[in-house]
């Protein structure tokens, strides 16, 4: 339960700053489109720097000392945003905000599927619910303290609120280090099963890239919608995925084969891409929802997936380079889609990465029929 509550507050900081922030950086700060996206690169280059160091170090050391470490570091990171307002100070200060997040999230992953050697689906759901709700209440809380507040401001509120968290970190699970050869790492992931896993999910995930540089400039320009109604519009979504989540591992895992479900998360996932495109509002939400579903389905059959290929003592280093991977794929549809949209119109952007989930059903078929080999020793 604490993991799920620290997972919560890490969504709540991400959602309520990911979606607001560019507003603060253009109309307060006065920042350019282009420095604004470098800002934004700088998350995504972070990840692919350090994920699988960290999933090391978390193999190699308790997980909690990271998360202890991530969690003071990012309340720090946050005072500093508040303070400075030139580029350059911000560029450094938001580098070390992007890699405490990263740290941060990583070594609550890492303690959970340690902490969870079996891979309870039902701890995954919940796990993953309380992440998806806190991104639900991240955007609603941000959208309304932002009316009345600047920015600063809540900059300090979060890191106030992180560091009267970081005594409860004290009373996180304690997982035992080994020290695991940087080959052991390479053999695993060498494997077919883990090969073939990282590629469906690689593709999958070119649909983030899509929604990161369009989806906001869909709603707004395609849909007609103010912020407050991207906000409510957004969060539907996410309470969708996270009972989606909390449904698969309560009650829906195991009634089922997770091929079938992995076919089903694909499936609406894609459509519900397709059909968002289209107005009026409420059939675009309709579908919304529909792809929320998918997603939740997916991020399920993510982490139990993860946890059955890999061995417990390894899983640190080996999650890192499957988050490593999701990064590269949200990186690559970001410099993909987002010229695409700019020069076709932003709803083609999710047409197409929808298209991409529909084809990866006939793709993971094939190549999944046949079960996955247990963990190796």
């Amino acid at each position: 339960m604490l993991l799920n509550v620290f997972i919560g507050a890490y969504a709540l900081v991400i959602a309520a700053l990911y979606f607001f922030l560019p507003l603060y950086l253009k109309g307060t700060l006065g920042f350019s489109g282009a420095r604004i996206g470098l800002l934004y690169a700088t998350l995504s280059i972070t990840s692919l720097l350090v994920s699988f160091p960290v999933g090391v170090t978390g193999d190699r050391y308790p997980a909690r000392l990271l998360t202890q470490l991530g969690l003071g570091c990012t309340a720090l990171s946050l005072l500093g945003l508040a303070a400075v307002t030139g580029f350059w100070p911000f560029l450094a200060v938001f580098w070390l905000f992007g890699l405490s997040l990263q740290l941060f999230r990583q070594s609550l992953d890492i303690l959970l599927f340690k902490d969870n050697p079996g891979g309870d689906a039902r701890r995954f759901g919940g796990y993953t619910a309380w992440r998806m709700s806190g991104m639900l209440v991240g955007i609603l809380v941000g959208g309304l303290i932002l009316q009345t507040l600047p920015f600063p401001t809540l900059f300090r509120l979060f890191a106030l609120g992180l560091a009267g968290l970081f005594c409860l970190t004290f009373f996180l699970p304690h997982t035992r280090g080994r020290r695991i050869e940087l080959r052991q790492y390479a053999r695993d992931f060498k494997s077919g099963p883990v090969l073939f896993f990282a590629l469906w999910l690689f593709l999958f995930t070119l649909h983030w890239g899509a929604e990161g540089t369009s989806l906001g400039l869909f709603l707004q320009e395609g849909l007609g919608l103010t912020p407050w109604g991207m906000g409510l519009y957004l969060a539907g979504e996410f309470g969708t995925v996270a009972l989606t989540s909390y449904m698969y591992g309560r009650f829906l895992e195991g009634r089922l084969p997770p091929l079938v479900f992995l076919i089903l998360g694909l499936a609406a996932s894609g459509l519900g891409h397709l059909f968002m495109t289209q107005p009026p509002v409420a059939w675009s939400f309709a579908w919304r929802l529909v792809h929320g579903v998918g997603d939740g389905l997916i991020a399920l059959l993510t982490y139990t997936t993860i946890a059955r290929l890999f061995h417990v003592d390894r899983i640190g280093g080996n999650s890192g380079l499957i988050s490593l991977t999701t990064t590269l794929g949200v990186l690559t549809g970001s410099l993909i889609f987002g010229p695409l949209g700019a020069a076709w119109g932003y709803r083609w952007p999710l047409i197409l990465s929808g298209a991409v989930s529909l084809a990866l059903i006939p793709l993971v078929y094939l190549g999944l029929k046949r079960p996955a080999p247990a963990a190796a020793a």
